[in-house]
């Protein structure tokens, strides 16, 4: 290598050096666990992403979801659940209950053939399809097709 070469080499390695941010030189050397918690999309309901697992478990590509959420507001909590949801239950249609200003969706229900209710109380004619991790998967009994198993009145026992 000539001089210049040599020099252009090590002026442009102390370029990167300076521009570099000193954490992202102290990163392998930290411990990364708060960072990662800090990011954690599910941090507030570390359980949803498994309770989703199960409902998309025990439902058939197509099926349409309600997704009941212990925040029913949109800007509280109900826009992370019902996207997480949307995103976690690839091939089914996820119903959101509530819009972006808070209306109630009633004829979202009336068209789910299932209703995911993670943390909550649902009081409506319902059979349990499954439960688990913090939730229940519900059939609606207004939905005609082949019953679940275990019918219920017309409340779910929060879990």
């Amino acid at each position: 290598m000539t001089f210049r070469r040599v020099v252009r080499v090590l002026v442009f390695a102390i370029l990167v050096a300076l521009c570099m941010k000193s954490r992202l030189l102290l990163m392998p050397f930290i411990d990364r666990e708060p960072y990662v918690r800090e990011r954690n999309p599910d941090r507030e309901w570390p359980r949803y992403p498994r309770f989703l697992a199960g409902v998309l478990a025990h439902t058939k590509p197509g099926d349409t979801i309600a997704i009941v959420a212990p925040a029913m507001r949109w800007d509280n909590g109900y826009s992370y659940a019902y996207y997480r949801a949307s995103y976690l239950l690839a091939g089914r249609e996820v119903l959101p209950l509530v819009d972006a200003k808070d209306e109630r969706l009633v004829q979202n229900l009336h068209d789910a053939r299932y209703i995911a209710a993670f943390g909550m109380l649902v009081n409506l004619p319902v059979d349990i399809v499954w439960q688990g991790e913090g939730g229940v998967l519900l059939r609606p009994k207004w939905q005609a097709g082949v019953p679940a198993s275990n019918p219920v009145g017309s409340q779910v026992q929060q879990q």
